[in-house]
């Protein structure tokens, strides 16, 4: 659970999710001075789970095993807590998808997407 004392203060996804027991602004900024990003999923992931966090889903705290939430219903996106919400706000966050398992995405399709956006 992402909620805990214990996860607050041991787990380094809270860190650096600004979700843990301090709240470090300096994420929020350096995120910023990112000028795009592209969140790349793999339709066939056995790696992460749920595979829709390759997007910045994330399993709903109220039904865990059951609800995938879409980004824009995290609680890091509402709260902004590491600033994924004004990068997507400003248009940084760009979405691609592959067929495939984690990171078997061939050569071309890799070069397309850094044609595309960079």
């Amino acid at each position: 659970k992402t909620n805990t004392t214990n996860y607050k203060h041991y787990s380094q996804l809270a860190q650096w999710e600004n979700e843990g027991e301090t709240v470090d602004p300096m994420l929020n900024s350096n995120f910023a001075r990112t000028e795009s990003f592209v969140w790349v999923l793999g339709t066939q992931d056995t790696v992460v789970w749920p595979r829709e966090g390759e997007w910045w889903g994330a399993m709903d705290p109220k039904d865990p095993w059951n609800t995938v939430l879409p980004m824009n219903e995290t609680a890091w996106y509402q709260d902004d807590t590491f600033g994924l919400r004004t990068a997507d706000e400003a248009g940084k966050n760009h979405f691609e998808s592959f067929y495939g398992n984690h990171l078997e995405f061939s050569t071309a399709e890799l070069m397309g997407w850094l044609r595309k956006y960079f």
